[in-house]
């Protein structure tokens, strides 16, 4: 269970691109937290511009995070930015 310090403490991070794909990649919880907490809202609003159902659309979204989770090895920075992968595996998901 979280301690309020340490929420505030996640709360304040911030990586870099590469930092946070590293993190990733090395399956660490706060950097997965990161991306979810970062990227969520935009990811759903491009989701729910193809899925108008909200229940669907978040669906798709849950769908995405967990690619992304059992997947982040694949990701290649040379073939694209991290978010662009992200809108790939959405509209795939």
């Amino acid at each position: 269970m979280y301690q309020k310090n340490e929420y505030l403490e996640e709360s304040q991070l911030t990586y870099s691109e590469e930092e946070l794909v590293d993190a990733l990649k090395n399956k660490e919880n706060k950097a997965y937290r990161y991306l979810y907490m970062n990227y969520r809202g935009a990811l759903y609003n491009a989701i729910s511009q193809i899925i108008p159902d909200e229940e669907t659309a978040g669906d798709v979204l849950q769908e995405t995070f967990i690619t992304v989770w059992q997947n982040i090895n694949k990701y290649d920075p040379a073939k694209g930015r991290l978010f662009t992968w992200l809108l790939r595996i959405s509209r795939n998901s």
